[in-house]
């Protein structure tokens, strides 16, 4: 939670012209990969946090190859009713983010999945995908442990309906990377 307010923080006060962006990407960057591999060291008995950890290697994969920059497509940003964004992140907008490009690497691995949702507008990338698949189980877990249980020794059709709905959450996730 720190590591992301700090993250925003940056963020707007990049856009704001309060910091350059050469200097609160970095700041951002490394604070939150030392925030977050903090809380994943701490907590690796959880199953799981392998989400997580996928998820953080994809972001961070993708930012060290376009110059510690998260690329966003255009196409998805106007799928998801941001499209007035796409001026502001083609002039590298603030410390995070830049708008894809034909030198664009990774580019799957970017945010490319809308999310045109009224009450929670969005482009996200597989790794943020990930990442909150790993905190939903991670939640899970710890209320059954805190309950005495353990995820393994659930009932056998609870444990295929969860199958099920991270099957069905990763159709939708490719599915939705084929229209961007």
């Amino acid at each position: 939670m720190l590591a992301a307010g700090l993250e925003g923080g940056l963020a707007f006060a990049t856009s704001r012209g309060l910091f350059s962006p050469e200097l609160a990407g970095p700041i951002a960057k490394v604070c939150v990969l030392a925030f977050v591999g903090y809380g994943l060291l701490r907590n690796l008995h959880l199953r799981s946090l392998w989400f997580v950890w996928l998820g953080l290697l994809a972001n961070t994969l993708v930012i060290l190859a376009n110059r510690g920059h998260m690329p966003v497509s255009a196409e998805a940003l106007r799928q998801a009713g941001l499209g007035h964004l796409e001026p502001a992140l083609r002039n590298t907008y603030d410390a995070i983010h830049t708008l894809m490009s034909e030198q664009t690497r990774l580019w799957f691995l970017g945010d490319v999945i809308p999310v045109p949702l009224e009450v929670f507008r969005n482009v996200m990338s597989l790794g943020d995908v990930l990442l909150m698949l790993g905190i939903a189980g991670v939640i899970l877990e710890g209320a059954l442990q805190a309950g005495g249980r353990n995820l393994l020794d659930l009932p056998e059709p609870t444990k295929q309906r969860l199958a099920l709905g991270l099957y069905l959450a990763a159709v939708v996730i490719w599915a939705s990377l084929g229209r961007v």
